[in-house]
């Protein structure tokens, strides 16, 4: 279960961008936060597609999968992973809902303080609206294309789980485009979104578990 739910979210930034990364100046992070931030509060829903990409470094071949996800503000997601099999995580009411192939679980999130955690972070990444999460320190650049915001964890759970969280966002929209969780081994998860729909309607059979 541990390997859906420290999913990561990731852009295919290959050495090119990498090496045509520039930081943001002051007054440049002050604009881009408030376009992210403005772009949060309005994306009351988010649907879209996704694929994962799970990389181990003792594995010759990464891990790889896609489905769809759902999320609704101000914090409900569903994963729904449909390729190389169907799997489902649902956070909701304070409570996460498994559903691996028809056989269904859940957790109260309440009084799981690392699940908590990762409910919170899951829903800011998606949003887009972390970037003055003060359980982070944060590093901003730009390129032709994206903007890109790498998230250093301070608070201790977090900072257990990953060494660092990279958010990339569409330079026009400023939306989510992915999102790369590293953990402290160097091993990490991709998640790239495609096909994005903003206040789309969303049927409450969704959300059902």
């Amino acid at each position: 279960m541990l390997r859906f739910l420290l999913f990561g979210f990731i852009l295919l930034s290959g050495s090119y961008l990498q090496a045509q990364e520039v930081e943001l100046s002051v007054s440049e992070i002050t604009s881009f936060k408030k376009s992210v931030s403005k772009s949060a509060k309005q994306s009351k829903t988010i649907v879209n597609t996704f694929t994962q990409l799970k990389h181990i470094d003792f594995l010759s071949n990464d891990i790889e999968s896609s489905g769809d996800l759902y999320f609704k503000s101000p914090n409900i997601i569903k994963w729904s992973y449909t390729s190389p099999y169907e799997y489902s995580v649902i956070f909701k009411d304070k409570k996460l809902f498994i559903n691996d192939a028809g056989k269904k679980s859940d957790v109260n999130l309440a009084s799981n303080k690392v699940f908590k955690k990762l409910n919170d972070l899951i829903a800011k990444s998606v949003s887009g609206d972390m970037l003055d999460d003060t359980q982070f320190s944060a590093r901003f650049f730009k390129n032709k294309e994206l903007f890109i915001a790498k998230l250093s964890p301070i608070d201790k759970t977090l900072k257990n789980m990953f060494k660092e969280i990279v958010l990339n966002f569409e330079s026009r929209k400023y939306l989510v485009s992915s999102v790369k969780l590293i953990e402290p081994s160097g091993d990490y998860t991709l998640i790239n979104f495609k096909n994005t729909s903003v206040n789309k309607p969303i049927p409450d059979a969704i959300f059902a578990h």
